[in-house]
């Protein structure tokens, strides 16, 4: 139980703390299926409520299936990994307990090639497939109970903020930190090793690690002082990259480039996130001089930094220019739907949005944008049976959850409507606030008896899965 408190002091910091595996080895009973599933409610719950958080649909779409790509095709094991990004310029990924991988934007804007984004994520994921957290707690389980926290708290709070972890070693002994950093080496070597395979496996160029090491390079040398946060996280050393270099000798050469969707994705971040009064002339100043990675993508990210202005007329001209260039991807669609939504044409919006579901039927973007527009109209009825659909394949989806709740409140359906907020409470690891909306949901008093019976089952469930949490 010591070792529980322990990781939950780390949900109390920004960089969220860590979460851990599961999956019959030894390293399992460190900690128990139920404190292991409390654990990632409190993690995962801090980061649904974080203001830091990346919430747009489309980029972290992108980076899910990637990561998912990466799990599928390249690991024996498929551990079911929660994905997320954080809106942070340092250049940084890590693993945490309960097998979430944090991201930040500065990541994505460094990274030259998808190969290179896809050696970080392949890393990251070699380190939950390895089961590192739990080997670093079942090696310090054996210090005393005050040095162990300390060691604890620096060694997996370390991923994500390298500022606390430095804290946290200050209170250790140095001779227990310099055996943790050891065999902290030891992890970072055996995570390149899988991660080569998942990235070659997965048919991305395993010299994406080499790759991304000399961009981290370049940003160094030009950086005042302190090294990324990445190099600081994943100590970078001339054995490990003569070892690496080594193990990539071993695989055939593969070229392998990046979809549009990676060049759209950066230029997107750089459009939302980039600095307000100076994001549209950098933009510009790219394109006439030629300074970019992709010119399509670099009119993308111009058209939505002018949209951020509300300069909707320049930014109507520029995808003009855009579709001349005849990009096939259901990122330009939604950007048309999203124009044309600015120009309070909601009809043309609509079409976009069925032309789009209609080539790429799972995309989570077309289905929350049609269902809004209903939903704007009135069409309340079409909205349920679109959204309940959808469910089959995103049953974990907050958001859709939250759409059929505004649909049964439009159709006077109060049952239904704290029925589906109590899930997208849920699904945003709040069984508090999902409880208090199960319990309106059973207020109702349905005539329907299965209604009914079905909202007392749920709210017995979420009770008795609130008593295991709280215990």
């Amino acid at each position: 139980m010591k070792k529980l408190i322990i990781l939950f002091l780390f949900c109390s910091f920004e960089a969220f703390g860590n979460n851990l595996p599961e999956l019959g080895s030894s390293f399992d009973s460190l900690i128990s299926n139920v404190d292991e599933k409390k654990i990632k409610f409190q993690i995962m719950s801090q980061i649904y409520k974080s203001n830091s958080i990346i919430r747009d649909p489309e980029i972290n779409d992108y980076l899910n299936n990637l990561g998912n790509e990466l799990i599928s095709k390249g690991t024996v094991k498929k551990p079911e990994v929660n994905f997320f990004i954080i809106n942070d310029s340092s250049i940084n990924a890590f693993a945490m307990l309960g097998n979430i991988i944090g991201v930040h934007s500065g990541l994505l804007y460094a990274a030259k090639s998808e190969s290179e984004l896809a050696s970080v994520i392949s890393h990251e994921i070699a380190h939950i497939t390895q089961k590192h957290l739990l080997r670093l707690i079942d090696t310090q389980s054996k210090n005393s109970y005050k040095s162990y926290l300390a060691l604890a708290v620096a060694l997996l709070v370390a991923r994500s903020s390298p500022q606390i972890a430095n804290a946290a070693i200050a209170t250790g002994s140095a001779s227990q930190i310099q055996n943790t950093l050891d065999y902290t080496r030891d992890n970072e070597r055996e995570a390149d090793r899988i991660g080569l395979k998942i990235l070659n496996d997965s048919g991305y160029d395993p010299r994406g690690f080499i790759d991304f090491f000399n961009t981290m390079q370049k940003f160094n040398n030009f950086s005042s002082g302190a090294a990324p946060a990445f190099l600081r996280t994943h100590p970078v050393t001339t054995e490990r990259i003569s070892d690496i270099q080594d193990r990539i000798n071993d695989y055939t050469y593969l070229q392998k480039n990046s979809t549009i969707e990676f060049f759209l994705v950066k230029a997107k971040l750089q459009a939302l996130l980039g600095e307000y009064s100076s994001v549209v002339d950098i933009f510009k100043n790219n394109l006439n001089m030629e300074t970019y990675f992709n010119k399509s993508a670099t009119y993308f990210g111009l058209i939505y930094a002018l949209m951020r202005q509300n300069k909707t007329d320049e930014a109507i001209k520029y995808f003009e220019q855009l579709k001349s260039m005849k990009i096939q991807s259901p990122m330009i669609l939604e950007l048309n739907a999203q124009i044309l939504i600015k120009q309070n044409k909601l009809k043309e919006a609509f079409d976009i949005y069925k032309q789009g579901i209609n080539k790429y039927p799972l995309n989570k973007t077309f289905v929350y944008g049609i269902s809004k527009l209903l939903l704007g109209s009135m069409n309340f009825d079409k909205a349920i049976e679109l959204l309940s659909n959808y469910l089959v394949y995103y049953k974990n989806d907050p958001y859709i959850y939250e759409l059929l709740a505004k649909a049964y409140n439009q159709k006077g359906d109060k049952l239904r409507e704290h029925e589906n907020l109590s899930d997208f409470f849920y699904y945003q690891f709040n069984i508090k606030d999902a409880i208090s909306q199960m319990d309106l949901a059973v207020r109702q008093n349905s005539d329907d008896h299965y209604e009914q019976s079905r909202v007392e089952y749920r709210i017995k469930e979420l009770q008795r899965e609130e008593m295991l949490m709280n215990n």
